[in-house]
């Protein structure tokens, strides 16, 4: 079970509109964007905008690794982060708060250098679709569907040797492929439309 943060896109810093227990996984989102916080993570204090938010969200994922000292996330809600030159296929939806989009058969990538060479990692990531309701008898209703994350395959690198990664699953990394020159990324294999909703490498 975890929490679903709705956010108005059309505010300065994503005002946060509604918070909701997602028991089935799912939660109505017209005219919102959707913040998920995993079970298991704690969020203290109430966040009243986006920023705050994914601070506590990252800080609260990284308290739930115990034994690891940092951690690199992106809550993919830009385009910016990543190598387009690298990528195919991807979409990345207009507006304050953006919608991380592959296609079928795309590919995504990003390089960010590292403070140190770290000898283990978890590479989490969050995958979600959405339903949508368009009776004519009733209003419109999109609805977010949180998804296992298996429609990824996902690599990492730190230096040499790509090495695949399973979600939230420790990764010990092999001495002649450490490094800090880091790179992850994230290829859908389906024929079908996938959204990334965040990744984090906790290291």
């Amino acid at each position: 079970m975890s929490l679903h943060y709705l956010i108005d896109p059309f505010t300065t810093n994503g005002d946060i509109i509604d918070v909701a227990t997602a028991i089935t996984g799912t939660t109505p989102a017209t005219g919102s964007t959707l913040i998920r916080v995993p079970d298991g993570v704690a969020i203290h204090d109430n966040p009243a905008d986006l920023p705050t938010l994914l601070t506590k969200k990252y800080d609260g994922l990284l308290a739930s690794y115990a034994g690891f000292p940092e951690i690199l996330a992106d809550a993919c809600l830009d385009q910016l982060t990543w190598n387009l030159s690298l990528c195919s296929k991807f979409l990345a939806s207009g507006g304050f708060v953006n919608h991380c989009i592959l296609n079928g058969g795309s590919c995504i990538t990003t390089a960010v250098a590292l403070p140190f060479a770290p000898t283990q990692c978890v590479l989490v990531w969050e995958e979600y679709t959405f339903t949508d309701s368009d009776d004519s008898n009733e209003r419109y209703l999109r609805t977010y569907v949180e998804a296992s994350g298996s429609n990824f395959i996902s690599s990492v690198t730190f230096g040499a040797g790509s090495l695949a990664a399973i979600n939230g699953g420790v990764l010990n990394i092999p001495v002649p492929d450490q490094g800090t020159a880091f790179k992850v990324a994230f290829s859908n294999p389906t024929a079908n439309r996938v959204y990334l909703g965040s990744w984090a490498l906790v290291y």
